[in-house]
């Protein structure tokens, strides 16, 4: 599998666990990035930078025909490594190269091969210069936490054949070593075809060889790191030398994650993407020795851990069949806030230095209880919860702490952190009641009946509050917040911004004569639909709406001013911007109640951005910005394609498995095959043979498995049970 693309100079990332290279598809290493400026990119050694970046210069010393800087003309992206083609870059020498990076799994480096080839039938004497940038410093806002960047000083070790740069004043060094070992070495403040900031300091190294008739050579570098020791750099950089087919073991590794829960079907470029989304969500995985292992937002822009990204992608993770890796992404957010908050308040994010920006908005930490139970339903792995739930009980408490007016709905900040807008948000509210319900059957399960009844009476009476006081029924849609006039009086100045920049009049007309009609109400609380921003589907993905109201909602938000070209605005006031995330919980929304061919349409439009901003990628920002690789991304696609086209659904609490598939009228067949669910795999194939439809499901878990027929066809079931 790989992804291919002509150099208009998009990012790409080469990344294991350990380590992340960020650089340009034309093999340079610009200075880009707006949280630390001009500084995220480069190959990072999490909360440590180690390089800008590396470049390699090429002579033709017997034609004279080349004597340049080299820059990609193509460049492929494979799950397990990066390939840059120089077939028109290196003047008019018949000489071409390759550059190959990998990172393999558990060692903090990667390996960079340049492979030159002759293809004349004459000799071609060549010399190359490899010059890396050394930029050791710390991450974004280190200096929270007491770590301040200084100038990098480097040696050239004869008898360990390797440079060793350290920052003169922290443990943090980089080594860099390669094979065959060049003729002359250098350190020193020179750069190569770009000049990066900061206070680095450049090595290099020359090769002169020569390429007979149609020979090829390769050299192969080494960059490793730590932020702890010399020892350890130098360790890592052994480590990579080892004579070990690293690309092998990588190619075995995602070859397991992208077939957990593959997908067959007749659109074999939906097929393509959807198993890219694994590829990504992987590329994301951050093991540091800080904070521990975990799922990390997007890169190149939040190469950390965030509450609310955490609880949509982690959905999508366990539809895609790694339980570990959302176990662990879980466990580091309830230990991290339990150690930073310590009442019961999830953060918002944790950067690697430990440093947390943001102690967590509201819907945080109840989208993160009902994440937990969800994580217990589909894996049966109750310990979790049993980890967790001293904590998890606090966060019910700090919830209806945040309710200070007893109206059912907790204030401040939601998913949109729009300065102003931190009032009863429909998204807190939706999500809150939703944790309610599952906190009731952490509860039952426990044995503590009675809490378990009064919990559940909550998000009854919640439920019910969001139905009565956050619809609209005049514009057929849930509201985005609840408060008084009063409330909404002192944020006139974003409102009257929001409205100047809103393109219809009608809505315009909407929100103004609604501010007129309720001058007089004060204090009275209600509904209020202002930015119509997207959150205002949460009462429909998870399925607290009546179908009545969801129903006419989902198809009210069908409509042109809340959906483009590339799927649903963040909000339609403005219509300006559209986001993987966004459009992914608008198309769980539409599958939750039936509407799969809504939902199809609106993954097939985040779709359409495939491989725009890099190969084989989606962008976080549609169609081209923000993040290229982002973890959400997968939660709309993942959830809706596994749980509701197919109708995969577990659960450990009741002791079975419910298939209940939704399918699109496009897909006339389809499967789906080692979907891993409780304690063993699910395959489900679906076929629509004139007037039925066979559904043949083979089940290796030790669980039940129960069908829900949809639709009115007559359907025939098989079923194949796997012996265990």
């Amino acid at each position: 599998m790989k992804a291919s693309s002509r150099c208009t100079r998009p990012q790409y990332v080469c990344s294991n666990e350990k380590i992340k290279l960020i650089g340009g598809i034309d093999g340079y290493f610009p200075d880009f990035g707006h949280h630390l400026e001009n500084e995220m990119g480069g190959l990072w050694l999490y909360p440590l930078k180690l390089l800008d970046g590396f470049w390699m210069h090429f002579t033709d010393e017997t034609g004279k025909l080349a004597d340049c800087w080299m820059k990609a003309d193509a460049f492929e992206n494979f799950p397990q490594k990066c390939e840059f083609s120089y077939g028109n870059g290196l003047g008019h020498t018949p000489v071409t190269a390759t550059r190959t990076e990998l990172a393999p799994e558990g060692i903090k480096g990667i390996i960079v091969r340049y492979t030159f080839e002759n293809h004349s039938a004459e000799p071609v004497k060549c010399a190359t210069r490899f010059l890396a940038r050394v930029n050791l410093r710390p991450c974004w806002l280190s200096e929270k936490v007491g770590l301040f960047d200084h100038k990098d000083e480097a040696q050239y070790l004869a008898q360990e054949q390797c440079f060793l740069a350290k920052d003169s004043g922290n443990p943090w060094y980089t080594a860099i070593s390669c094979s065959p070992y060049g003729e002359q070495m250098c350190c020193g403040d020179f750069f190569g075809p770009e000049i990066t900031k900061g206070n680095g300091i450049s090595c290099a190294v020359e090769h002169h060889f020569t390429l007979a008739g149609l020979e090829s050579k390769t050299i192969t570098f080494y960059i490793s790191g730590s932020e702890r020791s010399a020892e350890e750099a130098l360790e890592q950089l052994t480590l990579l030398k080892e004579n070990r087919d690293y690309e092998a073991e990588k190619t075995a590794k995602y070859d397991q994650v992208i077939a957990r829960s593959r997908l067959q079907i007749p659109d074999k470029r939906f097929q393509e993407i959807f198993d890219w989304l694994k590829v990504h969500t992987n590329w994301l995985i951050l093991d540091q020795d800080h904070e521990g292992r975990g799922l990390m937002a997007g890169i190149p822009e939040y190469p950390w851990w965030f509450g609310c990204d955490s609880c949509y992608a982690l959905q999508g993770v366990l539809a895609m069949g790694d339980f570990e890796l959302c176990r662990d992404t879980l466990k580091l957010l309830c230990d991290y806030s339990a150690k930073h908050n310590g009442n019961g308040r999830i953060v918002h994010e944790i950067l690697p230095n430990g440093y947390c920006p943001n102690p967590g908005n509201t819907q945080e930490t109840a989208h993160f209880i009902s994440t937990v139970w969800k994580y217990y339903e589909l894996t049966g792995d109750w310990s979790l919860v049993q980890e967790t739930f001293p904590y998890l009980e606090k966060s019910i408490a700090w919830l209806q702490a945040q309710d200070a007016d007893n109206d059912l709905f907790p204030s401040g900040y939601g998913i949109i952190e729009i300065a102003g807008l931190n009032m009863e948000m429909i998204d807190t509210a939706a999500y809150t009641c939703e944790a309610y319900g599952c906190y009731a059957k952490m509860l039952k399960k426990i044995g503590r009946t009675a809490e378990s009844e009064k919990n559940f009476a909550l998000y009854e009476r919640v439920r019910a509050a969001i139905n009565e006081n956050l619809w609209d029924d005049r514009a057929g849609l849930y509201c985005d917040a609840y408060a008084s006039y009063n409330t909404v009086s002192q944020k006139l100045n974003v409102l009257e911004k929001l409205i100047a920049n809103c393109e219809s009049e009608e809505i315009r007309s909407y929100i103004r004569t609604l501010l007129e009609e309720r001058r007089d109400d004060g204090c009275t609380e209600k509904g209020w639909l202002l930015n119509r921003n997207w959150v205002i589907n949460t009462p429909m993905e998870t399925g607290i709406a009546p179908p009545e109201k969801a129903n006419r909602a989902l198809a009210r938000m069908r409509q042109n001013d809340f959906i483009g070209r590339y799927g649903m605005y963040l909000d339609a006031l403005t219509q300006r911007s559209v986001m993987t995330i966004n459009t992914g919980v608008m198309a769980v929304a539409q599958a939750m109640y039936g509407h799969s061919d809504e939902a199809l349409r609106l993954i097939e439009k985040t779709f359409d951005t495939y491989s725009m901003a890099t190969p084989g990628s989606i962008s976080e920002m549609s169609p081209d910005y923000g993040c290229f690789v982002q973890a959400w991304t997968a939660y709309g696609t993942m959830e809706t394609v596994v749980r509701h086209f197919f109708g995969i659904r577990p659960s450990a609490s009741e002791g079975k498995i419910v298939i209940s598939p939704q399918m699109p009228e496009s897909w006339g067949s389809g499967c789906i095959s080692n979907v891993r669910v409780l304690d063993g795999t699910i395959d489900v194939r679906y076929e629509k043979l004139c007037n039925r439809i066979r559904l043949t499901i083979r089940n290796s878990t030790s669980y039940p498995v129960s069908v829900i027929e949809n639709g009115n066809m007559s359907n025939e079931i098989v079923l194949l049970y796997d012996d265990r």
